[in-house]
């Protein structure tokens, strides 16, 4: 039986119980005959009622704890704990809702790490993760609390920085990227060494929608890809 079934029949129980106590208190009220025996009854669906209750109270409790678990799970990137896409998603909506009515721009770095092929390849899919984790603590040291690193999937990131007063400002954040990514990672068996293509999409002028910041984003970024590698690009340069 799942846990809402199981509520429906503590619930019912409870409810049982709780009616039946009432019954044996009017019993007692009203009648002068038998008073212990229906003292007895009362005393024992007492005790079966609080007992219940707090089965009851259990099975709620530990419903609330899987479903929080789910959604930290249906939010969090497992490995590095960082905003999955779905809550990626939320943070974009709410961004552009706040940016249009400050006023304020806000920008989409889609963030492509070079070379990790070849460090899962040699290195194995362990050391892969701690290159990804790694990346991912050198990407949150990079922007401000405000604003969002989210691991989409593979070696794919995104960052939303909110309230930007000038596309210097989101260069700026870019070049640090490229900086702090390019560190090697150092491990028990050797240095590994990626680095990262940097696609910039900027709300409003790139795009109305989070779809459309992220799709332009990613486009800026494969600009980079074919042009070098570990560098930047704004989406609206790429006509140029």
């Amino acid at each position: 039986m799942d846990g809402a079934g199981e509520q429906a029949l503590l619930a019912r129980r409870v409810e049982e119980l709780e009616k039946d106590v009432r019954i044996l208190r009017k019993k007692l009220e009203r009648s002068e005959d038998n008073r212990a025996m229906l003292e007895e009854a009362l005393e024992s669906h007492i005790l079966a009622l609080k007992s219940s209750n707090a089965e009851l109270t259990r099975s709620q409790q530990a419903a609330l704890e899987s479903e929080a678990r789910y959604r930290e799970m249906a939010l969090y990137d497992p490995l590095t704990s960082l905003p999955s896409r779905h809550l990626l998603q939320e943070r974009l909506d709410r961004a552009i809702f706040h940016a249009q009515r400050s006023g304020l721009p806000m920008a989409v770095l889609f963030v492509d790490l070079d070379n990790f092929k070849h460090v899962n390849d040699t290195g194995g899919h362990e050391i892969g993760d701690v290159v990804l984790c790694e990346t991912a603590a050198r990407l949150l040291s990079c922007v401000r609390s405000v604003d969002t690193v989210s691991r989409l999937s593979g070696d794919e990131f995104v960052i939303l920085l909110e309230s930007v007063h000038s596309r210097h400002e989101v260069k700026l954040v870019a070049r640090r990227i490229n900086v702090a990514v390019a560190a090697p990672v150092v491990v028990s068996r050797g240095e590994y060494r990626v680095s990262a293509s940097i696609g910039i999409s900027v709300f409003p002028q790139d795009g109305g929608t989070s779809s459309t910041l992220l799709k332009n984003a990613d486009a800026a970024m494969y600009h980079v890809k074919r042009n070098g590698r570990s560098s930047w690009s704004f989406y609206c340069e790429l006509g140029r």
